[in-house]
């Protein structure tokens, strides 16, 4: 999983932006964000279109190259973990541990 930082400034963004929200240039090159930590969860009992009782675990994580981002957690993990992120072909992103 990549995120996007600002060539001019570093400012680091996801997802990627048209202009630099710091210095509004329009250049960017992709940094790696393959881990983070997780900093928050909620549980989803139920999920629209969803049938049954599928939990969910969706998760803020603070990535070690800067941004947050929205993660779905393959299992429930604490506050604190650091978890490795992947980018799903549907564009979700998934955060385990290994």
């Amino acid at each position: 999983m990549n995120v996007f930082a600002c060539v001019a400034c570093a400012q680091v963004d996801f997802p990627r932006r048209l202009l630099c929200p710091s210095c509004g240039r329009d250049e960017f090159v992709e940094v790696d964000a393959a881990q983070g930590s997780v900093e928050d969860v909620t549980t989803l009992h139920h999920r629209a279109g969803k049938a049954g009782g599928d939990i969910a675990y969706i998760a803020t994580v603070l990535t070690h190259a800067g941004p947050r981002v929205i993660v779905r957690l393959e299992r429930l993990l604490a506050p604190g973990a650091v978890v490795s992120l992947r980018l799903e072909s549907d564009g979700a992103i998934v955060g385990f541990s290994d």
